[in-house]
Order: structure tokens, then C-alpha cells, then sequence
């Protein structure tokens, strides 16, 4: 009863001669005080979005800080320098591929280091704990591969030796198929490198620098 008194008597008010007279005689005035007190809402609004959009924004920083200063698992820090021992950046396969691969040949024992790091990443199925390092993981091997099949159909033994080559005669009798030979292997070998870099740098950013300087394991058993 009380609430209904209250909207009766503001009604009568607002409905009352004297009421419509004072609102004519300002109603200029409230026009005003109305779009500013629209623009101060709206301007509140604004402000408040955007400090809650920073303050996402600094919490996602803070988390993925959190994640890049967190110690690797044990499993992960094993298995990481299993792999060094096999392929860290001073390893011969390493230094074979980087600096001493020729698209068109290589000798026996190049390419055993090679199929030996495919071999030992294909008998470990469990990968890293870390879900980003362990899709650059699967990507490397993946480029490993690649090469490998790559090179299979189109180096081919000589004789009496231990090396490989693409056979001399392809330059003359099939030089399409010399070059895309030529090609094939190239593109294989450079999306390898880029694989193995970023697998690297990924480690290195989630504090693995302490494993990469790996001693060199040239046999397999």
C-alpha cells in the first residue's frame, strides 16, 4: 500500500500544472544534463571494457610467463637428452646436414645416422609431458621421415663403393626427373633443418639450455 501511495502521489506530481510549467521553462537545461549524463555513462562503459580487456590481456601474459619459467618434467628432461645424444647440434648427423649434405650424393655411413635418430624417435611412442615442444617434437620427426623418403627412390647405390648418388645418366637421358630429384630432396632437407631449429629454440625457451650440449653417440645399440 505504501509503494502504490508513493507512485500515486509522483504521478499527481509529474501531471500537475505547476510540474509542466517548471520542465518548459528548463527543459533546455535537462536536455543537456541528460546527453551529458548519457556520454559520462557511455564513457564509463567504455573504460571499464577496456581495463577488463587489459586485465585478461596481463593475466594470459602472466600465465604463459608461468609456463616458460616452469621446470620440465623429469620425463621430459630425459628424453630430451636422449635425443641430444643422438642429434644435438654438435652431433655428425647434425653437421652432416648442415653443413656437409649434397643434394645429389652422400656416403653410406651419413644416412645409417640419419635412419639410427628415426629409429630411436619410432620406438618411443610416449613423447614430451609438454604439449607445445611435443608437436615440434612430432614435426621433426615427421621432416626426418620426409627426407628419408625422399632420397630412397632417387639416390641409388654405385658400385664397389660406399656411396650414393643420383645416377649421372638422368642429367641426359631424363633431366626433368633429375631436377625434380634435385628439387624433392632439396625442399626435404631445408624443411628438415627448419623443423630441428624451432624444436630447438622451443627447448631452449622451456629451459632445456642445460641438455643441449650433448655428447655425440655415433653407434646405436
Amino acid at each position: 500500500m505504501g509503494a502504490i501511495a508513493d507512485v500515486t502521489a509522483a504521478v499527481f506530481f509529474l501531471v500537475s500544472s505547476e510540474t509542466r510549467d517548471w520542465l518548459r521553462a528548463h527543459y533546455m537545461g535537462l536536455t543537456v544534463a541528460g546527453l551529458l549524463l548519457v556520454a559520462a555513462t557511455l564513457a564509463l562503459l567504455n573504460i571499464t571494457t577496456s581495463q577488463r580487456t587489459r586485465i585478461s590481456d596481463l593475466i594470459a601474459a602472466q600465465r604463459e610467463l608461468e609456463a616458460q619459467l616452469a621446470e620440465p618434467s623429469a620425463h621430459d628432461a630425459d628424453m630430451f637428452q636422449a635425443i641430444m645424444r643422438r642429434a644435438s647440434p654438435q652431433s655428425s648427423l647434425l653437421v652432416w646436414l648442415r653443413d656437409g649434405f649434397l643434394v645429389t650424393h652422400y656416403e653410406g655411413s651419413q644416412l645409417d645416422s640419419l635412419d639410427q635418430f628415426i629409429d630411436f624417435c619410432g620406438r618411443d611412442p610416449r613423447g614430451f609431458d609438454d604439449t607445445e615442444l611435443n608437436e615440434m617434437y612430432g614435426t621433426l620427426i615427421e621432416k626426418c621421415r620426409n627426407l628419408r623418403e625422399r632420397i630412397g627412390p632417387n639416390i641409388f647405390p654405385i658400385p664397389h663403393t660406399r656411396r650414393y648418388s643420383i645416377p649421372a645418366d638422368w642429367q641426359d637421358s631424363c633431366p626433368e626427373v633429375y631436377d625434380a630429384a634435385v628439387q624433392t630432396i632439396s625442399a626435404a632437407h631445408d624443411e628438415l633443418l627448419g623443423a630441428y631449429d624451432t624444436f630447438i629454440v622451443t627447448a631452449q625457451r622451456k629451459r632445456f639450455r642445460s641438455h643441449l650440449e650433448a655428447p655425440d653417440v655415433h653407434t646405436i645399440t
